[in-house]
This record gives C-alpha cells, structure tokens and sequence, in this order.
C-alpha cells in the first residue's frame, strides 16, 4: 500500500469523522431549538380568539405588522387573516380564521386611511359583522392604535353586546385620542372641512377633574359620553399611552389627558381596567408601535400568557 493510498483514506476519514460530528452538532441545534419552541408555546393560551390590529390616522399594513411580526417570533400567535376595506367600503379578505387556529391574528387595513374616525367605526361595524356571519367568529379581541383605538371603542359603545358581531373579549388600545388631538399645524391634518374639528387640542391646556374626567369636553369626547352605558362589561381593557417627558405631557400628538380621558368613560362599566405609561423615545406617537417591547411584553402578557 503506496503512502499516497494510506494519506487518502486518512482524509476520508477525517472528512467523515467531522461531517459526523458537525451533522451532531446541527441535530443537536435543532432539537434544543424545537425544545425552546415549545417551552415559549407552552407560555401561552391556545385559544381560538382572533385579535384584530387596526391602525391609525394615515396608518398602513406596516403600522401593525413590527407588533404582530415580535409577537409570532415569541410562539404566542400567528397571523391568519388581512382585511383591506376600500375606499369605497368593499371588503376584501385574503386568509381565513378557523376552530383550530391558535390565537389568530387579523390586521384590518383602511384603503383610505384618511377617513377619520366615523368612517373607521362605520366600516370595523360593517367588518366584524361579516366576520360573525361568514366565519361564524363569535369572539374577538382588539389592539387599535391612535384614531383606531378611537375606532375600536366608539365601535364597542355603538354596538355593545349586539348578536350581529362578535363577543368582545380583551382590548388593547394606544395613545387613542378620545378628547382631542393636538393641532400641531402639520401638512397631514386636515385644516377644513368636518375632519378638521378633531385637531381641537394643545399642550397642557386640558386637565383631569378628581373624578377622572377631562375639564375641556370636546365634541368627540361628548358624542362618547353619550354612550358610556353601552359597553361590554365582560371587556377587559389596558390602556396604553405616551409621555415624552418633555413638558408637553403629551406623546407629541394625542396629549395625556385625551389619552387618560378614556377612564373615566369606561373604567368602572368594564371587567378590568388598566393603563400603561410609555416615556423616552419610544413614548412618541408613531414609534409606539414599531419595535417597542414594553408594548409587545404588555401585548403578549395580556392577550395570550398563561396566568
């Protein structure tokens, strides 16, 4: 045997002895991985109930899906569902929700996302319905942000417990503007016609009275006020809201006060109420929602974690 010979087989079986040990290692990645997996899974319910993400003023599909994109990352849930309403309020569906589906995500997207917040409580109505009828979903949970957390809840006073939509199970809304939105003269507000009328608020001119409610009542506010006797009392609710620390007592756009002002309207006809402060950077209106994990951890923890 020619030292030639014996020097090949020697590298042969060196090759093979390391592509055995690295496909162990590789296996034994894959396998503390899958084991990882599921020790996150097992943290979380396994329920049916899909949670619907509705955005905000000039909101697109991206404004909710870094939240839904860390919380999948996590185990917790997946996304099943997107639901585009078009300007003219036809309602488009790609995906579906059924029995078996763990924690199901749907993320509702406005066409014309510059509606306003009548138009957005008109169609998630018109929504949630077709969801009940077509898809027999007979529970649901919220996250809205900005003027669709206005939505969702002028939504659920309008509506209540009606049979023609789906139970309302947990909300999560975010630095909602229930009595005003700061007029910051900004080329994205409308300065006339009947949507102009939101932008009535300003830094650090409206107050919370003892009793929670906000001094200054606003027309949209009012209109809320109306209907506080009207919602689910089984609905368990956190609030989320911004402050920049920087005098404003605002998140740049929805002040605290407009933001806390949701309290006094539902705190004490709910099953649970709850809010969240944001603050630094994060705490700014449009960075709420984009990889901020005090609002995922809040997210995760309430919708989904085993208690």
């Amino acid at each position: 045997m020619t030292r030639s010979t014996n020097s090949a087989r020697g590298k042969i079986l060196y090759f093979t002895i390391g592509g055995i040990i690295l496909l162990g290692l590789f296996l034994g990645f894959c396998f503390q991985h899958e084991q990882r997996q599921k020790q996150l899974k097992n943290n979380y319910i396994h329920s049916n109930i899909p949670t619907m993400f509705v955005h905000g003023w000039g909101g697109t599909i991206t404004s909710e899906t870094d939240m839904v994109s860390a919380a999948e990352k996590s185990g917790s849930t997946a996304k099943r569902m997107v639901i585009h309403v078009t300007a003219s309020g036809e309602i488009k569906i790609q995906g579906t929700i059924k029995n078996w589906m763990r924690n199901p995500i749907i993320l509702l997207v406005f066409d014309n996302n510059r509606a306003g917040e009548d138009k957005y409580t008109q169609w998630l109505t018109k929504v949630n319905e077709l969801l009940k009828s077509k898809y027999h979903i007979n529970q649901i949970n919220f996250v809205g942000h900005s003027m669709g957390a206005y939505a969702v809840i002028y939504y659920n006073l309008l509506n209540g417990n009606s049979p023609k939509v789906p139970r309302v199970n947990k909300i999560i809304v975010m630095s909602g503007p229930y009595d005003g939105i700061i007029d910051n003269h900004k080329r994205n507000q409308p300065i006339t016609g009947p949507l102009a009328r939101y932008w009535d608020d300003y830094p650090n001119q409206n107050q919370l009275l003892p009793n929670g409610q906000p001094k200054i009542i606003h027309p949209e506010y009012e209109r809320l006020l109306k209907l506080r006797n009207r919602m689910p009392q089984q609905a368990r609710v956190i609030n989320i809201y911004g402050n920049l620390n920087n005098g404003s007592n605002s998140d740049g756009v929805i002040s605290t006060t407009s933001a806390l002002s949701l309290g006094y309207l539902i705190k004490d006809r709910v099953n649970s109420y709850a809010t969240v402060e944001l603050t630094g950077s994060k705490a700014q209106h449009s960075q709420q929602h984009i990889d901020n994990l005090k609002v995922v951890s809040t997210m995760e923890t309430f919708l989904w974690q085993v208690k």
